[in-house]
Order: structure tokens, then sequence, then C-alpha cells
């Protein structure tokens, strides 16, 4: 009689162990709304789904790393639902944001695979998470505006809308399926998405028509044709949007090096094969699209060529004869409209690291780009101050009328042109001019600049000592002292 109680009792637990087993988990990353996610938990029954949020409670102290911390925990999702507004970052009214390139560096930890690579199915509701470079329904000034007017700087802003209409980047479809590489079915939006309460109704008739599919999840991704197969009831049910559905690079490609930012920033791979790796970017004609990792690895590399071996520098100086890759760029440059001032400033920086064009072509196109005989608006003073470059100036390129100009003082202090006829002329604001805001903005310049000229020094101490303006005196003061450090 014990032996036969101990018999079922083990059984039981056996049953009990497989069953627990075999629950299944929805992961979800509620960054807006929560409306998505609670109706997975409405028609996904309890006694056979797991519910693990990964961004933090709002009662909880900030924590960006929050991400990170999740995948330390081994956490395997079956489903990730993420919730939130999209422009290549996740946000809403949470205080946590995700950017699709922590999503990329992630998408290449090991640590993180349980999260990103797991998943069958992805569900991405927020606008353009799957977009192409295909024409969109919005103006690049119309989406430009939308962003900013969602929290973004203008020059975020910019960046993304050049990432979205221009030809420098990847799509967001396809750097999706890049980071989700594993998974069968990733569904996104290739322009506007529906709000959580407009979607709410939409995905309550296909989950409530798909309880038999949810109950039966792991059979339906067993066979990989049928796994890849498109969703034709979420389709139907979610047939006024833009929705889209596409899968995971690994099962599109199966190509070891479809991640070319993994590849670039790995540890265990040296130099001399990554720089091969671009040339052959760039001879198969798919560098443009990952340009701006390539520049990330490109720039600090350029910068300390010394460190280069002999067969690393003659990779790196065979890359300057495409002429094909140089004209492409060359051609990112015609692009229209102040919107686009971030990205030709970054292609600049490139045609400058691969040695395509020289400082004076630099210093000419920088003239162009900047456009100076017109006002400069605020919107393009915020994305000169956000492109994070230096130019050097002439100060005979330069209209007088713009030297009256807050924006364009600004702009140029930003881009820190360290030019001798620069600062004199900031020298000649800074004792002159009739405004004393403009007498003390072109003082910080100087700091800004780390000025070395002992002869300015002195002139920043007559106006310390001279200038009518109380708050001109002490902003000489404050900057002099930090020269003399």
């Amino acid at each position: 009689m014990i032996k036969t109680i101990c018999l079922i009792l083990i059984l039981v637990a056996t049953y009990a162990t497989s069953a627990f087993a075999e629950k299944k988990t929805v992961c979800s990353m509620t960054l807006n709304s929560n409306d998505e996610i609670e109706l997975f938990k409405k028609y996904l029954p309890a006694s056979e789904w797991n519910f693990t949020e990964l961004v933090p409670n709002p009662d909880q102290p900030e924590n960006q790393n929050w991400l990170a911390q999740a995948c330390e925990k081994k956490i395997r999702c079956d489903i990730l639902v993420v919730s939130g507004h999209f422009a290549g970052t996740f946000f809403g009214s949470s205080k946590y944001k995700l950017p699709i390139q922590q999503l990329e560096t992630k998408s290449c930890d090991e640590t993180c695979s349980g999260i990103l690579h797991q998943p069958k199915e992805v569900f991405l509701f927020g606008c353009n998470t799957l977009a192409t470079k295909e024409k969109d329904n919005r103006s690049p000034e119309e989406y430009l505006q939308v962003l900013i007017q969602d929290g973004f700087s203008a020059t975020q802003a910019s960046q993304i809308v050049s990432f979205r209409y221009s030809g420098f980047g990847d799509s967001f479809k396809s750097r999706m399926s890049q980071v989700f590489a594993k998974s069968p079915r990733i569904y996104g939006f290739s322009s506007k998405g529906p709000s959580g309460k407009t979607i709410e109704p939409l995905l309550n008739k296909y989950l409530s028509s798909s309880q038999s599919d949810y109950l039966n999840f792991t059979p339906i991704f067993k066979g990989s044709k049928s796994s890849l197969q498109k969703n034709e009831r979420l389709f139907s049910s979610l047939k006024a949007t833009s929705l889209v559905q596409t899968s995971g690079s690994i099962l599109n490609l199966k190509n070891a090096e479809e991640k070319p930012y993994c590849y670039l920033q790995s540890e265990r791979i040296d130099n001399e094969k990554k720089l091969l790796y671009i040339k052959k970017l760039f001879t198969e004609n798919k560098a443009m699209s990952l340009l701006d990792h390539i520049q990330n690895y490109l720039h600090p590399i350029v910068l300390n060529q010394k460190n280069l071996n002999t067969n690393e520098l003659q990779i790196l100086n065979s890359l300057k004869e495409d002429k094909k890759i140089k004209s492409d760029l060359i051609r990112l440059l015609e692009l229209q409209g102040d919107i686009y001032l971030p990205l030709k400033a970054n292609v600049i920086q490139t045609l400058t690291d691969l040695q395509f064009i020289d400082q004076n072509y630099a210093a000419t196109a920088f003239n162009k780009l900047l456009d100076l005989n017109k006002p400069f608006s605020d919107q393009k003073k915020d994305m000169l101050c956000g492109s994070q470059f230096n130019i050097q100036l002439p100060v005979n390129v330069v209209p007088k009328e713009r030297w009256n100009e807050m924006n364009f003082l600004v702009s140029l202090m930003c881009l820190r042109p360290k030019n001798l006829d620069i600062q004199n002329k900031f020298v000649e604001i800074m004792q002159t001019h009739q405004d004393p805001v403009m007498r003390g903005t072109a003082v910080w310049y100087f700091q800004l600049i780390h000025s070395e000229i002992l002869e300015i020094h002195e002139k920043i101490y007559e106006t310390m000592l001279k200038d009518a303006d109380e708050t001109v005196r002490s902003s000489a003061k404050l900057v002099l002292r930090d020269l003399k450090k």
C-alpha cells in the first residue's frame, strides 16, 4: 500500500513538473500603453502562460540598465510584446526609452538570446517599427514635426527622418529582422501605427479568435515552413492598419555575417579581418545601408592609424580608391532641406575618414551645408549643435548680417572653428557689439575652444574690467579663470 502511494505521488510530481516545464512565457516591454499586454493576459490562460514585464515598475528608482539586467536573469520568452511610440527609439508615458541601437548591441550578447532570439512571435506596437525606405504618406518635414512634438530634439528627429527617408542607413524593417534574427514571425507597422486604445478592439478580435492556436503554440512552430507563414488571422483583424510581417534574418539569409555591428564590435575579431569585411561590403554595394556602423568603427581607427600594422594600413588605404562609394556618398550631400543637416555632416565626416576628400574639400562642403546666405532658424541651430562636428570657417565667406544673429553665433560656437580670423571676429563682437547678450555669448566661445592665444586672453581681461554690463564682466572673469588652469 505504501509503495502504491509513493508511486502515485511520484507520478503526480512528475506530471506537475512536466506541466510546469511546458508552460510558456509572454515577455513584455511596456513603454507606453498597457492595453496590448492586458489583452494577451485576458485571452492567454495563466494555466498555460507566464507573463513577465521587463520594464521596471514606475514606482521603482529609475534604472536605465533594465534590459541588460533582464538579460542577466536568463529570462526566456516565447512571445515578446513591445508597446510604445517608435521613431528609432521606443518611448512613451513611462520614464524609460529603448533605442534600436541598444537592441542591436544587446542582440550580439549571448546573455540576451532568451529575450531577443528565443521568441517565436514578436509584436512591435509602434509607428514605423517595420518601415522600409519606400515613400510614406507623410513628407519628411511633416514627420520631423511629429517627432519634435513627441519630445525628440531637432537633431534626434532629423537623424530619424534621415534613416527613414534617405539612402543613408538600413531600414527599420531590416534592422528589426537582424535584432530578432531567429524569430519566425515579427509583426510591426510600415507607417503610422494605431494607438493602444485604437488597436484594442482590433487586437481583441484577433486574440479571441486565436485562442486555440495559442493553446497549441509549440506545434505550430515546429515545422520551419509553417512557422514562417503569414498570420492571416492577424492581418484580417488589423486590415485597416499598415501591419507588416517579416522573419528573423538568420532564418531568411542563413548568413553568419548579416549583423555588421556585431562583427565590427567583436573583441574576438582583429582589425585586419574587420577592414577586409568593410572592403567586402563596399565591393558588394552594401556599404551605404550600413554606413553608420562602418563609420562608428572606422573613425577611431583613422584617428589612431599609428596603431595599425602594415597589412591593416594597406587595406585601409585601398578603401579610398573605391570611386563608386565616394560618388554614392557625395550624392547624399545633394539632399535638400535642413532636416538632412546632421546626415550630411556625418557623410562629410565619413568622406574625410575614408580619405575620399581632403580638409579643404571638407571645409567647402561644410560652408555649402551651412547655407550662410540665409538667416539661421532655431531648428538649424539645434541640428548643428547636435551634430558634434568641428569645422574651420573662413570669416570672408560669412555675410555681415549673420554676425548679428544669435542663432548663427551659437551655431558657430557649437561647431567650434579655431582659425585665427574667426577668433578675432569673436573678439570684435565681445568688445564692440551693442547687445550685451551677444557680447557675453562671444566671451564663452573662447572657453569652448580653449583658446591659447595670450593676446586674446588680454582682450578678455579688458572685457572683465571695462565692459558696461555686470553679466558680461562676470562671464569674462569665469572664462579667463578657466583658460588659465
